[in-house]
């Protein structure tokens, strides 16, 4: 798999649209953030001028933090290898994807913050990979609902990130082919079927690997390995 598959499943994912689109809520956001800094400097010392002001604020770094991160991921580049850790990613890509996450009455459990959880690679690539994992598992519960959650272990200086969810699994005739290119069961459009092809190989250019089997107790589990930082 080359470059410009991964870019392009890149741009298929995040949607070219959207980064016209967070250029001009960025730009009507900096005049709600410029007011309301005025308005509470000039609050006059009164709470609820003050309160409001702060709200203003609050929210309006939320959203520059969602454009700021999504932007960030979105952007086309040349892989970087450097050092991060799994649970800054994680938390910066749930910060723009908590929507898709969450559709279908899916709820996301966040692992316990472990910033141990360190391993060296593109950054931008890996939260490409996690977030294919991700939203294949809150697909998978589309209609249905329920828990997509995360974790992290080490085992022989592997870092070993699951993600489960609690879907309908995978049949055998199906297991097979869900690394093969252009393979995909559905028929909304601008289903590529290279969701979990791109995760694997970006995971196998960080020299490690990625694995998708069924739970015993319903729907499936994803396992990325990569070797720690």
């Amino acid at each position: 798999m080359d470059r410009k598959a991964i870019e392009q499943y890149r741009l298929a994912l995040f949607g070219r649209m959207v980064m016209g689109v967070s250029h001009e809520v960025d730009n009507h956001l900096s005049v709600v953030l410029g007011f309301a800094e005025l308005l509470q400097a000039s609050g006059g010392g009164e709470k609820k001028a003050l309160d409001g002001a702060g709200k203003i604020l609050s929210a309006g770094e939320k959203i520059a933090s969602i454009i700021q991160q999504f932007s960030y991921y979105v952007r086309p580049h040349a892989p970087v290898v450097e050092p991060f850790s799994f649970s800054s990613v994680l938390s910066e890509v749930v910060l723009f994807s908590r929507y898709d996450l969450g559709r279908g009455n899916v709820t996301f459990a966040l692992p316990e913050k472990d910033e141990a959880c360190r391993m060296r690679g593109d950054r931008r690539d890996f939260a490409l990979a996690l977030l294919a994992v991700l939203l294949n598992g809150a697909e998978a519960m589309a209609g249905k609902g329920g828990t997509l959650a995360s974790g992290t272990s080490l085992s022989e200086g592997t870092w070993h990130i699951t993600v489960a969810d609690e879907g309908p699994g995978i049949s055998p005739g199906i297991m097979p082919r869900i690394f093969e290119e252009g393979f995909t069961t559905k028929a909304e459009p601008f289903r590529s079927g290279m969701g979990l092809p791109v995760a694997r190989h970006i995971v196998s250019g960080m020299g490690g690997d990625l694995s998708v089997e069924n739970r015993s107790s319903g729907g499936c589990l994803a396992t990325i390995r990569v070797p720690a930082a």
